[in-house]
Parts: structure tokens; C-alpha cells; sequence
């Protein structure tokens, strides 16, 4: 990467994390996503398989990234582009679970005995198509990084 490119990316990445840390302390935002994601607790089993998956995944991958871009190829932009397409997977399934255990919870409480389409459904059904098009936007984001070429494979060598 040039200069530029590095200076634009660092720009981007700062913004996206002012972003992140807005929203985090915006209420209106809270209430959103508590509007969005209704029903998400602490209990739910598939959610949280999914988040242990996730965290032990993470670390095995980052470490393994580790051994190879930074002990053995000493290249840092390699390590980079790689440590972000396995915190992308993890986005994946962590969104997955989340949209798994939503849709766990619509048909349960299809199941109940005398439900009707009224509000609660309507939450469930919007939570569960909020976290499917997250999870699409994730596997957008993955494809994006997985096509794209560390620094050393991109340039051909010439002999």
C-alpha cells in the first residue's frame, strides 16, 4: 500500500471507531436495537454456543496468524488483511447464531397454543430478518477481503 492509501484507510478506520463509540453512548440507538433485536437475552443457549465458538475461534485464528504473517513472512500488512478476514468470520457467526436463535424464538412462540400475528410476532419477524441481512452484509464484507491480495502476492515477480 502507498502512502495515501495507508493514510485513507487509517482515517477510515479511526472514523468507523468514532462511529462505534457515538453510537455506543447515543440512547436513541440503544432503544433501536433493543426495538430491533427483541427477545435477545442471556439465556439463549444457541446464541451463546455461537459466541464460545466464536471467541475460542478468534484467539486459535489470530494466533495462527500471528505464527505465520509476523514470526515467518515478517510481513505486517499480511497479518492485517488476514486478522480482519477471521474477525469478519467471527462477525459471521456470531450474526448466524444470533439470527439462529431468533428464529428459535418466532417459532416458539408460533408454537404457543392460541397465538395470533399481532406485535410480539412482528418484533420476532423483524428481528430475525435485521440479523439474516446483517449476517449478509458480513459474508459481503469477507468475499470483499478475501479477494483481495496481501501486498507481497499481488505485485508479479519477475525473473
Amino acid at each position: 500500500m502507498s502512502g495515501w492509501q495507508w493514510f485513507w484507510t487509517l482515517v477510515g478506520f479511526i472514523v468507523y471507531i468514532i462511529v462505534l463509540i457515538f453510537l455506543y453512548f447515543y440512547e436513541p440507538f440503544k432503544d433501536l436495537f433493543n426495538l430491533v433485536v427483541y427477545g435477545l437475552s442471556y439465556s439463549n443457549a444457541i446464541f451463546w454456543a455461537g459466541v464460545i465458538i466464536g471467541i475460542v475461534g478468534f484467539c486459535t485464528f489470530h494466533w495462527r496468524a500471528y505464527r505465520l504473517h509476523i514470526v515467518k513472512q515478517k510481513s505486517v500488512e499480511s497479518m492485517v488483511l488476514s486478522s480482519l478476514r477471521g474477525s469478519t468470520f467471527v462477525a459471521i457467526l456470531l450474526s448466524a447464531s444470533a439470527a439462529l436463535q431468533a428464529v428459535q424464538m418466532l417459532c416458539v412462540h408460533l408454537l404457543q397454543p392460541g397465538y395470533a400475528i399481532d406485535a410480539a410476532f412482528g418484533k420476532r419477524l423483524t428481528a430475525v430478518l435485521a440479523l439474516l441481512i446483517l449476517t449478509g452484509l458480513f459474508c459481503i464484507l469477507f468475499w470483499l477481503l478475501k479477494i483481495m491480495r496481501s501486498p507481497k502476492t499481488s505485485v508479479p515477480s519477475t525473473v
